[in-house]
């Protein structure tokens, strides 16, 4: 049984581990590198989710997924906002309906809190993460040139949004 929920300080090792093996398997989708992510503690990932709103997704009780939801609280005019950052599941568990889990238990949890648009930015070239993301009802609102610089030159974001009213 696939689920998700806000990830706890215990989930840290975990999560620091999907995240690894995320920029790993797709470099150019994420601004951080593995390096970057590995030079990082257990400790820091603790608190970063002790602090903030990540989550993770289960099978029973194996992690196989991560995301983060960042709320823009740096203005109570953009408290209606927040990014999703960090989205990844493990290639098992690609088709069965655990991304939407994920993304379903942040989605509740924005609204809970006040967010009613979410906002993302995906690699132009993910067909895949980019059609999974229109399934759920996120626009395409525009292209941000040369947004990541990796290994093979200069890669092309999408950026999308979802209102929740």
């Amino acid at each position: 049984m696939i689920t998700a929920r806000r990830a706890r300080a215990a989930d840290a090792a975990a999560w620091r581990n999907l995240r690894i093996d995320a920029l790993r398997a797709y470099p150019t989708a994420f601004l951080t590198t593995v390096e970057e992510a590995q030079a990082r503690d257990v400790d820091a990932y603790a608190q970063m989710i002790e602090a903030g709103h990540s989550f993770i997704a289960l099978d029973r009780e194996a992690p196989i997924g991560i995301a983060a939801l960042i709320p823009l609280t740096h203005s109570t005019q953009t408290r209606h906002r927040a990014e999703i950052g960090a989205v990844y599941i493990a290639p098992s568990h690609h088709g069965t309906g655990a991304a939407r889990t994920l993304m379903l238990a942040m989605e509740t949890h924005a609204k809970s809190i006040g967010i009613w648009q979410l906002e993302l930015f995906a690699e132009a070239t993910n067909t895949r993460a980019l059609t999974f993301y229109e399934r759920l009802g996120f626009l395409r609102q525009g292209r941000l040139p040369n947004a990541v610089v990796g290994a093979n030159g200069p890669a092309d974001d999408i950026f999308l949004t979802r209102d929740l009213r």
